[in-house]
């Protein structure tokens, strides 16, 4: 019973497995569909069709401050081209010795012209609980994006749009959902960003979030969404080609969930 006990608490708080948000993202409010970066490979696929350079980052994050309750997550994008671009990514979240989420991803984008882009995203899902239960399935996600003009870029994603799933008896289930969103640079260096997502068993969700650019290598985040209600801030400084972002969570019951998040381009 306990064992059953656990990974229903533990995989039911907003399935932060399946939709881990990297740092640069998280600090926003958990936004991103409208927002382009080698993170965006578990958010919008889209998002990695402009990237000029090979990019490599991890992220690693504590959930409510328990050093048993974690997710590491792994990224890899190469451009093909100037308008192709391919990339990698893993992340795995659960309760140590005890159970686990992983994800493994297989991204593609492409650029139409100067303003349009899609991506599509092919999922491997394995759900794990030790002794007692496992499963896996695949999923495919869709994404898309338009850039108005150089401030403002409309991003969207339907997410597990082969309505993929687990087995009726396995306490987990690969979310359906479908999210609107954009960022929009106000001025240099401040940017805002807001999602909308609609999953049939959460309903609505709204995220927005505020990035503030003291210079072009150190980034002040902060942002809010409603379902569950979470607080957001976060922080990135940049140094040559290398980039570090720390960001966390604030949860009103469950508390903390801080992360941090490295990338290198070359």
């Amino acid at each position: 019973m306990v064992c059953r006990l656990i990974p229903s608490l533990l995989f039911a708080l907003n399935l932060h497995a399946q939709t881990f948000n990297a740092a640069p993202f998280l600090g926003m409010g958990n936004t991103g569909l409208g927002q382009t970066a080698v993170y965006s490979i578990s958010n919008n696929p889209t998002g990695i069709a402009s990237l000029d350079e090979v990019q490599v980052a991890a992220a690693y994050q504590y959930h409510f401050l328990s050093s048993e309750i974690r997710t590491q997550a792994v990224y890899f994008a190469m451009p093909l081209s100037e308008t192709h671009t391919l990339a990698l990514g893993a992340n795995n979240h659960g309760l140590q010795g005890v159970s686990s989420l992983l994800t493994l991803r297989g991204a593609y984008a492409r650029c139409f012209g100067q303003s349009f882009s899609a991506g599509i995203s092919v999922n491997y899902h394995r759900y794990y609980v030790k002794n007692y239960d496992s499963d896996h399935t695949v999923s495919l996600d869709l994404g898309f994006q338009y850039a108005i003009d150089e401030r403002l870029i409309l991003g969207a994603l339907a997410r597990n749009v082969s309505r993929a799933s687990y087995r009726d008896d396995v306490l987990q289930y690969v979310p359906t959902e479908y999210g609107m969103g954009f960022c929009y640079t106000l001025v240099e260096g401040l940017r805002i960003a807001s999602d909308v997502y609609y999953d049939p068993h959460t309903k609505f969700d709204y995220r927005g979030g505020i990035e503030y650019g003291i210079d072009s290598r150190i980034f002040l985040r902060g942002g809010a969404a409603s379902h569950p209600l979470q607080y957001f801030a976060g922080a990135g400084i940049v140094w040559k080609n290398i980039r570090a972002d720390m960001a966390s969570s604030f949860h009103p019951r469950l508390g903390t969930s801080p992360q941090l998040a490295l990338a290198y381009g070359f």
